[in-house]
């Protein structure tokens, strides 16, 4: 058996183990990682993680995570949810818009993708008064969390452009866009499909005025806003003016250092850096050239972005998009092209791929997203019903990114 056959095999494990015992897959990979490579590939586990681990996005991705971290454990982003629904007063027509946008505004500047947790429950609440269909809401909202968290300087965007950047792509545009699309597109349709416009201006029941910001949550907006300005304006690295904002509001104080280092999100970080080291060991060993002349064999120049959007899909229903499925596949990329002799562009693989895993199985009541929309939902609001409509979604969402990839629509944004 080949060593690169070995090193598939061992990701295939890797992932498998990691959902069957509900353990993180990024430290299942790195046990396979260095296992295989002392053991059989004869390389130095010094080496492996030394190259393996990818700093560059791990560090951006941490700085980003706490700088959030204070906004979450000081209040500030519940309140500000608060704050929104109180503004609409009883115009709920437009509360699905309103928090889409305030949530791909608050992931588009940084926060995880888990704000959705902080956005849903008041969100929901006015739209049980005004009788507007849960999965409405919850389908803006996942979607929100992840258009935003799609953006350069946010979570899943730094992993994504970082791997495409690898791939020879370092346009990163046409592959966020693509994803834009089709969740904008699955929220308009369920708007309309559930009646959301149908839902009147109503005088809601008195619901008591959010309080103020505090000084402390001041301090936090602004400057979460001075950072936004250091790396649109003054093109300061986003790691390094993310840990600029984490270091005024430590010394200003404005929530509690502990609490903040716990709320970062570290299973994802781990995620990402252990799957990072068992794919550099493939792409060593030849795995991943392996595994791109495999998927090459059986696309053709029509099927190629619908089957990688498909697969990107299904891998992501059982494991992380961000952690798992794209830093395995991005590396194949480049293989697949060379194998179908440049009749398929890069980029539009790379589209696919980020749609089908992100645009899709995030409304799946197995993921994370749909697991907290599950979990915020009224108690006398029907759950099996509402589990049956997001796992719909989520098949919705996946035709959708593969019908809108066979149309060639993706293709107008490169």
């Amino acid at each position: 058996m080949s060593y690169a056959l070995i090193s598939i095999i061992g990701l295939i494990l890797a992932i498998v183990i990691g959902v069957k015992r509900k353990v993180n897959v990024g430290v299942i990979s790195l046990f396979f990682a260095f296992v295989l490579s002392f053991f059989v590939f004869n390389m130095k586990i010094k080496t492996v993680y030394a190259k393996g681990w990818p700093v560059g996005i791990f560090f951006i991705m941490m700085a980003a995570m706490f700088l959030f971290s204070f906004a979450n454990v000081n209040g500030t982003t519940k309140l500000l949810a608060e704050k929104l629904a109180y503004a609409i007063k009883g115009n709920v027509r437009i509360l699905p818009l309103v928090f889409f946008l305030a949530t791909v505004f608050m992931t588009a500047c940084g926060a995880d993708p888990s704000i959705a947790a902080f956005m849903l429950p008041v969100a929901l609440y006015i739209g049980e008064e005004a009788g507007m269909k849960p999965i409405i809401l919850c389908v803006s909202i996942i979607a929100g969390a992840d258009v935003g968290g799609c953006s350069p300087i946010a979570v899943i965007g730094i992993v994504t452009s970082g791997l495409a950047a690898k791939g020879g792509v370092t346009n990163y545009w046409p592959i966020w866009a693509a994803t834009a699309t089709t969740m904008i597109l699955l929220c308009i349709i369920v708007y309309f499909v559930f009646g959301g416009y149908k839902v009147k201006t109503v005088v809601l029941a008195e619901t008591a005025k959010p309080q103020k910001f505090n000084v402390k949550q001041l301090q936090t907006l602004c400057t979460v806003l001075f950072v936004i300005c250091l790396i649109i304006f003054v093109k300061v690295d986003i790691g390094g003016a993310a840990f600029i904002g984490v270091a005024i509001m430590l010394m200003l104080g404005t929530a509690n250092e502990k609490e903040a280092i716990k709320s970062i999100n570290w299973n994802v970080l781990i995620m990402v850096g252990g799957t990072g080291v068992l794919v550099y060991v493939m792409t060593e060993v030849g795995g991943v050239k392996m595994l791109g002349k495999f998927l090459a064999s059986v696309m053709t120049k029509h099927t190629a972005a619908p089957l990688m959007a498909i697969l990107a899909g299904a891998m992501t229903s059982v494991s992380s998009a961000t952690g798992v499925v794209m830093p395995a596949l991005f590396p194949t990329i480049p293989s697949i092209v060379k194998e179908m002799h440049g009749a398929v562009s890069p980029i539009e693989l790379m589209q696919v791929l980020q749609a089908g895993s992100l645009g899709s199985v995030s409304y799946s009541p197995l993921s994370a997203l749909g697991a907290m929309a599950m979990a915020t939902i009224p108690e006398h609001v029907n759950k099996e019903k509402l589990f049956t409509q997001l796992l719909i979604m989520a098949v919705a969402g996946l035709a959708l990114t593969v019908l809108l990839s066979f149309l060639g629509v993706f293709r107008l944004f490169i």
